[in-house]
């Protein structure tokens, strides 16, 4: 009785009666960076260090990114003892993906940022984007291979 049923089990199994098709043509599959949806910023704290403060959902783009830390933090960040080393002139900014992480080109000049704002940008375009490292480049400099410490 239970080699037939097993025989049975077997035979409805691999005669379920869908037959093979030719693959069904569609659009192309999305590529490129999978953004994080709820992004941080990284300010400067009283000590020095970079902390991440989490925004509301949405997307970010790199742009955005380094406007929003050109800008600085809220009231109430600022309030906390949060502050911003990225120079205003940081922004207008271009963010593109490359092989090893991102290419970043500011509208600075990059051997004059602190290291806090080296961080600052590092580290909230790999929150966003989580890729490798990082290339900022601007005033005919760039600091190659940066990554979030």
């Amino acid at each position: 009785m239970r080699r037939s049923w097993v025989l049975l089990c077997l035979v409805v199994l691999t005669a379920c009666g869908i037959r093979p098709t030719d693959p069904i043509p569609g659009l192309e599959a999305p590529s490129g960076p999978v953004e994080n949806t709820s992004p941080s910023l990284f300010w400067v704290s009283r000590g020095g260090g970079v902390l991440p403060v989490a925004r509301p959902e949405g997307s970010l783009s790199g742009f955005d990114v380094v406007a929003l830390l050109a800008q600085g933090p809220t009231g109430a960040e600022q309030a906390r003892g949060l502050s911003t080393e990225v120079p205003f002139d940081a922004a207008p900014a271009t963010v593109d993906r490359v092989a090893n992480g991102l290419d970043v080109n500011l509208s600075t000049d990059v051997s004059l940022l602190s290291a806090a704002a080296v961080q600052q940008i590092v580290c909230t375009l790999l929150g966003v984007q989580p890729v490798g490292t990082v290339n900022l480049r601007g005033g005919g400099h760039s600091l190659e291979f940066q990554q979030c410490a």
